[in-house]
């Protein structure tokens, strides 16, 4: 089913690449002001400079952050900052990150995947997207004609044959390795015929699910249309950069999206709590400890998924208190219905706030995976409710793709997220 392919991956250089863990930075979208202001002063050869530059004052359609990215792609190139590898590659990228108290580690195999419309079956999407960040990519794609970051996507490795394989690559010394954040990285090159095509032939039957980066998937889509329409497509353009992650992964971690909700009349903020006491029994939790959305979480995660759960705070913050379902969701449900970020939406928000999407932008609701956040903004009053969900079950996502649903926006958070500067795929 995927077309699964190693590509001549662009890399920094020797002369840089001990240096990695100055060079690389996050996705865009969990870049804030504060940090592409310290990236971009950590190293004049830093990612950020290509994922997310800085904007100037006069910035025009002719000279913006866009086109300065891509000309400083081409001048890396050109200098040796960075180099296209001799021969297509797979790479094999281990992560070792804190959680839970320990560490866990994930494992990916970065390659080039055919494009697929979301309808044919084989790129199967998980959640909805929005214009705005499509529209971003879209521009930085145009200029660059580059897949800078890779997008994270799932898979069932269901001939069971990739496992000895990754694991024969990871026992070599790694091609580089750096440290990210709080994530250790190590990055191997998969150049042997034999090995690559053993990786394509495996993956070939697998359907292949999107976990993070739908919006550069739908943006590559339309690129290549265009790019067909306009007589100006290659082979390139056909598929995007991906990093593939098996789904029984120990290191596959998904986290929540909490919900925070501000600006209710007073009308409107009993109409929210009626709506909880009609779905949810409402059991008070203590927070004399202080730390109410930690308090919480806890509650969640000792309560199991046997009901649909979630906390909610308010007062600022000197209430808490764990919803639990009434009733199990109907046997006929859905499986998206039966994930609590579409109950909240449907059940709470929707009928009070009006469409999600519309909340968000007139600034009414929010979204934070970190609970600790949402704790902080009902205390100090920003907001008057959060939400504090549980994270979505890899079965309940795996069903829910399977059956071509798509969740609310913002259901999953995989955690870590991946870096960017690690390898660029060039679609020239």
């Amino acid at each position: 089913m995927a077309d699964v392919q190693p590509f001549r991956g662009i890399r920094y250089g020797a002369d840089h690449s001990g240096d990695l863990s100055r060079l690389l930075c996050p996705p865009y979208d969990v870049i804030s002001p504060d940090l592409q202001r310290r990236l971009h002063d950590s190293s004049p050869h830093n990612a950020i400079r290509l994922e997310l530059g800085l904007d100037s004052p006069g910035d025009s359609d002719e000279s913006n952050r866009y086109t300065r990215a891509a000309a400083l792609l081409d001048e890396w190139l050109e200098s040796g900052v960075l180099r296209h590898e001799d021969r297509p590659a797979f790479y094999l990228l281990r992560e070792e990150f804190p959680h839970r108290g320990g560490h866990t580690h994930r494992l990916s195999l970065i390659a080039r995947v055919r494009l697929e419309e979301l309808t044919a079956g084989i790129i199967l999407p998980h959640e909805f997207t929005s214009p705005a960040p499509k529209k971003d990519r879209r521009a930085l794609l145009d200029a660059t004609q580059a897949n800078l970051s890779p997008i994270m996507s799932v898979y069932r490795d269901r001939t069971g044959l990739l496992a000895d394989l990754i694991d024969a690559v990871a026992a070599r010394p790694p091609l580089a390795e750096a440290g990210h954040e709080d994530v250790a990285i190590s990055l191997w090159g998969i150049q042997d015929e034999a090995e690559t095509s053993a990786i394509t032939d495996a993956l070939a039957d697998s359907p292949v699910y999107l976990a993070d980066g739908h919006h550069r998937y739908e943006t590559a889509l339309q690129y290549r249309e265009d790019q067909r329409n306009a007589g100006a497509a290659n082979g390139a353009t056909d598929f995007i950069m991906m990093s593939l992650i098996e789904i029984a992964m120990p290191g596959l971690v998904v986290l929540p999206y909490h919900r925070m909700v501000r600006g209710l009349s007073e009308e409107q903020a009993d109409d929210l709590w009626r709506r909880v006491e009609e779905s949810f029994d409402v059991e008070p939790v203590d927070v004399s400890g202080g730390d109410a959305a930690a308090a919480l979480e806890e509650r969640l995660e000792a309560a199991g998924s046997d009901l649909p759960a979630l906390g909610l705070l308010s007062n600022g913050g000197a209430s808490a208190h764990l919803l639990t379902m009434r009733d199990t969701p109907d046997s006929s449900a859905s499986p998206v219905e039966r994930c609590v970020t579409w109950i909240v939406g449907a059940r709470l928000l929707s009928p009070v706030l009006g469409s999600e999407a519309e909340a968000v932008d007139r600034g009414i609701l929010a979204y934070s995976h970190d609970s600790a956040e949402v704790g902080e903004a009902v205390s100090d009053g920003g907001f008057q409710f959060g939400l504090v969900l549980p994270p979505v079950p890899l079965d309940l996502f795996e069903e829910v793709v399977l059956s071509g649903e798509r969740m609310p926006i913002k259901s999953t958070y995989f955690s870590p997220k991946l870096p960017t500067g690690l390898v660029i795929n060039r679609l020239t």
